[in-house]
């Protein structure tokens, strides 16, 4: 039985980038089913409460309509896509539903063995609650693509070059199981451990070992801050296409006050990032 790869659609600037991604992944996993999804919001657009009852009215009627013309604009770029692709035998199939963003997109992530993601951008209140109902409440692995043109030239050839943003946490060792496959598969996976006294010798993750993972360990010193760029420009200096992480080892309400690697991430990430909270 194929896996299935669900793929969340929201701002029509990135769905070439995701799809690509997701025809990348079904790549290297042998052949996967690739599920698009739009959802068209209609619980969360809210006029102001000052606003007259006729006021209200139409303000609901043209937020639905806009998101009405998003929805069949995903649509039109999604079979431009495909009609395009290098890769036509991606076994894609388009999906569009109308409700709660959030909820919808946990409900079907659920249901799919991975799921593709745009970097939820400031200001887009909806994109980045989809994105965090996926992350937090589906127990699935994510893979989060940054915005276009951040990286022009990974988000469809990524998993040659691989690093692991390894912790000691079972978050960290949930995203590293999924990725296996491409791990096995890659020209280089770096490992990256940070560690308060770089004196300190860390070993190579077992799990690599067991599963016959050749890689390359980096010491990194957590006294640079924020820790979540110093793996970014290690990445970009060692020339990786894809981070494997953990998200969220800490509660995402701490690393929103306090800052953490997977908030950094989700700010700043410039390259296809794998995580699993």
């Amino acid at each position: 039985m194929p896996e299935a790869i669900l793929v969340l659609l929201r701002r029509p600037e990135e769905v070439s980038s995701l799809l690509g991604a997701a025809a990348r992944l079904a790549e290297t996993m042998g052949g996967a089913r690739v599920n698009t999804l739009a959802v068209c919001e209609t619980n969360r657009i809210a006029p102001s409460f000052a606003a007259t009852l006729a006021d209200r009215a139409a303000a609901l009627l043209e937020a639905r309509e806009e998101e009405r013309e998003r929805v069949v604009a995903l649509r039109g770029l999604c079979d431009a896509w495909t009609a395009r692709a290098a890769r036509p035998t991606t076994d894609l199939h388009w999906f569009e539903a109308e409700g709660d963003t959030a909820d919808i997109a946990a409900e079907w992530g659920r249901r799919a063995d991975l799921i593709v993601a745009g970097r939820p951008l400031p200001g887009d209140w909806l994109g980045q609650q989809m994105f965090k109902a996926a992350l937090l409440g589906t127990d699935r692995p994510i893979l989060m693509v940054p915005p276009e043109g951040a990286a022009p030239e990974t988000s469809a050839t990524f998993g040659r070059s691989i690093a692991i943003a390894w912790r000691q946490e079972k978050q960290t060792l949930r995203a590293v199981l999924p990725a296996l496959r491409w791990l096995k598969r890659a020209e280089e996976v770096h490992v990256l451990v940070g560690v308060r006294d770089t004196a300190q010798s860390p070993d190579l993750p077992a799990v690599l070992l067991e599963h016959g993972v050749s890689a390359r360990l980096h010491v990194l010193s957590l006294r640079r801050s924020p820790f979540g760029q110093t793996l970014l420009d290690v990445a970009h200096d060692l020339a990786v296409d894809l981070l494997v992480m953990g998200a969220y080892v800490h509660s995402p309400l701490r690393g929103l006050i306090f800052g953490g690697v997977t908030h950094h991430m989700l700010g700043c990430a410039d390259l296809p990032v794998l995580m699993r909270h």
